[in-house]
């Protein structure tokens, strides 16, 4: 029997990194795994393991042209952070299938895919949510000076200010600005909108029908950056957007705004961030992502952070949450590609 051939092209990895041997997992993943599942090796079965009733032909693609030497014959196509060429995807004169991890499928061509009579699948990134609840998580954490609070507390500070604390700012008052639009930046402007904050976002591409649905205004890059208490960057890493975000950006947000980066540490200058909060020219930062990862022990970042008065908060690249994040959005894709292959109703169809 001729083998299945699937192309998987990933700019970030997501795809295969839930699905891989058990054995490839290292150990303090192996530990946390079991930790939260006794029956985890069970429960996260590899790629070899979900197709064990096939032959399989993966083929994993860095770029458009390996892509362009891949595709004809493919049968499935699997996306993740990339944008496919329609011209290409033309060329697969077998696809079946083309899966997208994550609800923001923008690098697919959808035309080109409906004119084939391919369908699409966008499955959901737990990922991405775990990551907007992170977000929100640093964003309450400086409103509500949480961190100052609990040393308040902690020194019984609070005999002669009791029922009030300094610096605490009602959340609707603030504007939220996002860099980004996509499927993380999305869940986080829909919980701003809850507290009834204005919300307005930059992005490379307009979205007219979310910004109704999200109830979010769309601004150019360094209005968002003017108009912005408390900005969160949602972009992606590559060769366009690497340190993007540097000295003259910062220098736009109001000396009260709160920095916020879940995404990708080398987005930002990040010594002009360090100099602009020694300066005191920033409100705080709060920071899962670093340029240099794990940060340094001697990066000034540290001494911000343990000063409260700079309302610095510095997480470990945390967001993510667990590894069961990727165990669930790895079989989430390959779940479906087994649904078409067993002839089942195939989910999350654009």
């Amino acid at each position: 029997m001729e083998p299945i051939k699937i192309v998987v092209w990933d700019a970030v990895g997501n795809v295969l990194w839930g699905v891989r041997r058990w054995d490839e997992w290292s150990p303090h993943i192996q530990t946390r795994l079991l930790a939260e599942d006794p029956a985890a090796v069970a429960h996260a079965p590899s790629f070899e393991q979900l197709f064990s009733d096939y032959s399989v032909d993966l083929r994993e693609v860095k770029n458009v042209d390996e892509l362009a030497d891949a595709i004809g014959d493919a049968d499935f196509l699997v996306l993740h952070k990339v944008r496919a060429p329609g011209e290409l995807l033309r060329r697969g004169r077998r696809l079946r299938l083309i899966q997208h991890l994550g609800l923001d499928y923008r690098g697919v061509p959808i035309e080109a895919a409906r004119a084939m009579g391919v369908p699409v699948a966008a499955t959901p990134l737990i990922n991405y949510q775990v990551v907007a609840e992170h977000t929100w998580a640093l964003i309450m954490n400086h409103l509500k000076q949480l961190p100052a609070q609990r040393v308040h507390m902690q020194q019984r500070g609070y005999f002669e200010t009791w029922g009030t604390f300094p610096n605490i700012k009602p959340v609707g008052d603030m504007t939220l600005g996002l860099l980004g639009f996509g499927e993380i930046a999305r869940p986080v402007a829909r919980i701003g909108r809850a507290f009834e904050m204005p919300v307005v976002y930059w992005d490379r591409e307009r979205f007219p029908e979310l910004e109704q649905r999200f109830g979010v205004e769309h601004a150019e890059w360094e209005e968002v950056f003017r108009r912005a208490d408390v900005l969160s960057v949602h972009l992606a890493l590559n060769e366009q957007t690497q340190g993007i975000i540097g000295a003259r950006e910062i220098g736009l947000l109001k000396p009260t705004a709160l920095f916020v980066n879940t995404a990708r540490g080398k987005l930002v200058d990040q010594p002009a961030l360090v100099s602009a909060l020694q300066a005191r020219r920033l409100g705080g930062a709060a920071l899962d992502v670093f340029a240099e990862e794990p940060l340094p022990p001697d990066d000034p970042l540290h001494a911000l952070h343990e000063q409260l008065d700079y309302n610095v908060t510095l997480t470990p690249h945390s967001a993510w949450q667990s590894p069961w994040t990727w165990v669930r959005d790895s079989h989430g894709i390959w779940l479906n590609v087994l649904r078409m292959l067993r002839g089942e109703t195939v989910q999350y169809l654009v």
